[in-house]
């Protein structure tokens, strides 16, 4: 999971455990749009993880992770965008193509 975070520009974890339906659900919603994007030209790859709860609670525990699901969406190794429990999917979404735009415009800027 680090070492997806440090060495992609776009990384996105999911945190959860097998008895939530909440995740599995928001499991197959992400793996969609990360599926979509990969058809559409002008994206930038998103690296995605998925870290069991159940399987890894250490791993979870060093990440501060409290609760089941839990979303982040990093940059350049920066949190840009978190939801945990109750929250909207596409609104976390929406946050993290609006951040791989100001990437994009901050690199057309520096060419």
């Amino acid at each position: 999971m680090e070492d997806v975070i440090a060495n992609s520009p776009l990384a996105l974890v999911q945190f959860g455990t097998a008895s939530c339906a909440p995740c599995r659900a928001i499991r197959q919603k992400v793996n969609r749009w990360l599926n979509e994007r990969s058809k559409e030209p002008g994206h930038l790859p998103v690296d995605a993880v998925y870290v069991s709860l159940d399987e890894h609670p250490a791993l979870a525990a060093q990440a501060d992770v409290l609760s089941a699901p839990t979303l982040r969406f990093y940059a350049q190794g920066r949190l840009w965008a978190e939801a945990a429990g109750y929250f909207s999917l596409e609104e976390f979404l929406d946050r993290a193509e609006r951040v791989e735009r100001l990437m994009q415009e901050s690199d057309e800027i520096r060419s």
